[in-house]
């Protein structure tokens, strides 16, 4: 007597996706026959029981899926972190299941358990998506896509953003000798932008990742180049905090420092191996103050948010941006009297103003936005977790009010702006 997995997610899998289980029995077509299954979340020892009847053909299928609830840490200043990688806890944007199959019967009306056999298995879910059309249950470990694959392990492996190598085209790398390839990642940035990439430490999950640790390279105003080696810490999920702020302020000792006497024209992030052999494509982080992508004539809105890789994703809407005050009034009215001689005063209110609801809606725009980089704006709006990122580096919770987004694919060579309206997550109070 034995109960076999015949399919099974694999190790490490995206939560947005069929998470599917296919069991079958040498009893099944026993009857009275029931599998009996436990899924036990590994962060709070919760633990969920189900009993499937078989199909027709013996078989039972179990989707993980729907139990399957993770969002990214959103507590203090996690854009803003300074030491060498954030580390996501488990419990937030990825969890571990156990789940024991049990053979069971109903014995004269009653539930009964076939003692000794079982069959266990477990999973690690990380806060990621694909679509239908990648197929089902596409190994995001050793797939040949990069777009899908999360392990890294050679040059051509993305971290866990949504930028691709053609996102963005920065115009200038070619006057500072950047050779454009497949491999070359281009994120225009300022010097008050707080961010992390996120990528795996460890290969507990990812058997085939070899990340163990990363490296930045920035050149100065110059030309001048430095450069530093920082492990990571051997988490399954980790953020590097490496956007301009957070190096400028990096409690790293001898991280280069955008903020020197001689600036910055560019950096680029990359993983490496413990051979020191790189592991993911180039992440270049240009000057967007001296190369574009700037106006001082408004404030900079940084928007973040969770990427379908799993990680956090920012924008820069540096365009006019304005506050929309919607006031929602509840009134009572009384009689007009205050229990005196005079009844009443010329001067007591009879319409009452309850506590009124105030929700703070924010129109921002961005700059010209090239058209693939409309595509990687599809998931801030799809993400259910936005933040805006002050110049302090800490976040404030909104919500992206947009019931649709037009990705513009014009060959025309016209450019165009992207407005988007966003509400805070948290009222007004009056």
């Amino acid at each position: 007597m034995a109960i076999t997995i015949n399919d099974q997610p694999y190790s490490w899998t995206p939560r947005g996706q069929k998470l599917i289980y296919a069991l079958s029995s040498d009893n099944s077509g026993n009857t009275g026959f029931k599998f009996g299954i436990a899924v036990v979340d590994v962060a709070t020892a919760k633990t969920y029981n189900f009993y499937l009847d078989p199909n027709p053909s013996g078989e039972a299928f179990f989707d993980l899926n729907p139990l399957v609830n993770l969002f990214n840490y959103e507590l203090a200043s996690i854009h803003a972190t300074t030491e060498a990688t954030y580390i996501e806890p488990e419990g937030n944007s990825w969890k571990s299941y156990a789940i024991t199959f049990t053979e069971w019967w109903v014995v004269a009306g009653v539930l009964t358990q076939n003692e000794g056999v079982s069959e266990t298995t477990t999973t690690a879910v990380y806060n990621g998506y694909l679509q239908p059309i990648d197929g089902y249950k596409p190994d995001v470990v050793a797939n040949g896509d990069k777009r899908i694959k999360i392990a890294n392990n050679s040059t051509g492996d993305y971290m866990q953003s949504d930028r691709q190598n053609n996102t963005h085209v920065w115009a200038m790398a070619g006057s500072f000798n950047i050779t454009i390839t497949n491999d070359t990642i281009f994120i225009p940035a300022l010097i008050t932008d707080y961010g992390l990439l996120f990528c795996q430490g460890n290969d507990s999950y990812s058997t085939s990742n070899t990340a163990t640790s990363y490296k930045i390279e920035l050149w100065n105003n110059l030309g001048a180049p430095s450069s530093v080696v920082v492990p990571l810490d051997g988490s399954a999920q980790e953020g590097i905090p490496c956007y301009p702020a957070n190096i400028a302020n990096s409690t790293v000792g001898s991280m280069p420092n955008p903020m020197g006497p001689n600036g910055w024209r560019y950096y680029r992030v990359s993983l490496l191996n413990a051979s020191n052999q790189r592991v993911s494509k180039f992440y270049y982080f240009y000057n967007a103050e001296n190369y574009g992508q700037y106006d001082c004539r408004y404030e900079n809105i940084r928007v973040a948010w969770v990427s379908s890789r799993g990680g956090w994703d920012y924008f820069n809407f540096i365009k006019k941006s304005e506050v929309t005050n919607q006031i929602e009034r509840k009134q009572f009215k009384r009689v007009l009297m205050n229990g005196t001689a005079s009844i009443f005063s010329r001067y007591d209110r009879q319409n009452f103003d309850r506590a009124n609801i105030v929700t703070r809606t924010l129109t921002i725009n961005s700059d010209w936005v090239q058209e693939n980089e409309y595509i990687f704006l599809r998931s801030l709006l799809a993400s259910n977790q936005v933040h805006i990122i002050n110049s302090d580096g800490e976040h404030i919770p909104v919500s992206v009010d947009e019931t649709s987004f037009l990705e513009r694919r014009d060959r025309n060579g016209k450019l165009y702006n992207v407005t988007l309206k966003v509400s805070y997550s948290q009222d007004y109070w009056s």
